[in-house]
């Protein structure tokens, strides 16, 4: 597992991206890039607006690429206790926000999130690689995981 510590600034989003392209099989790397996009800005939005000052805690990135097969979990957590909401059935066409949600559910196998004991929580997605065999009773990625690089 690769581990990054981010400020939550919106600087940081672009910064995760660059970080973890490289780390990624090719086959996934777009839709993984997207949905950490995605879960590092709703991280931010969530620092920024529980009313946290900027760099106060750090948002942590992981990224794990299982070497026997090259699935690929990517986490972001963050200081805030807030839930992940349930995906809206629809969004309005000019709406601003609401479509993270139905990105993580139509790109990832699967996702989730847990409170973590330190504080705030961890958002991950799972992805499948292509190439390999589809999982039969294996882990879930959360149980998979270790909870978080700093929190201990």
């Amino acid at each position: 597992m690769t581990c990054l510590l981010l400020p939550p600034v919106p600087a940081s989003v672009g910064t995760a991206r660059r970080w973890a392209a490289p780390l990624l099989p090719p086959d996934l790397r777009d839709s993984v890039v997207l949905v950490l996009s995605e879960l590092m800005a709703n991280a931010v939005a969530l620092t920024t607006t529980e009313g946290r000052a900027a760099g106060a805690e750090d948002i942590e990135v992981e990224v794990f690429v299982d070497p026997a097969d090259g699935h690929v979990t990517v986490a972001v957590t963050d200081p805030s206790d807030q839930p992940l909401p349930p995906a809206p059935v629809a969004v309005e066409a000019g709406a601003d926000h609401g479509r993270g949600l139905l990105l993580l559910e139509a790109l990832a196998h699967d996702h989730g999130w847990s409170p973590r004991a330190c504080g705030g929580k961890r958002v991950w997605a799972w992805f499948r690689c292509r190439a390999a065999a589809p999982r039969r009773n294996g882990p879930r990625p959360e149980a998979a995981q270790p909870a978080g690089c700093a929190c201990v």
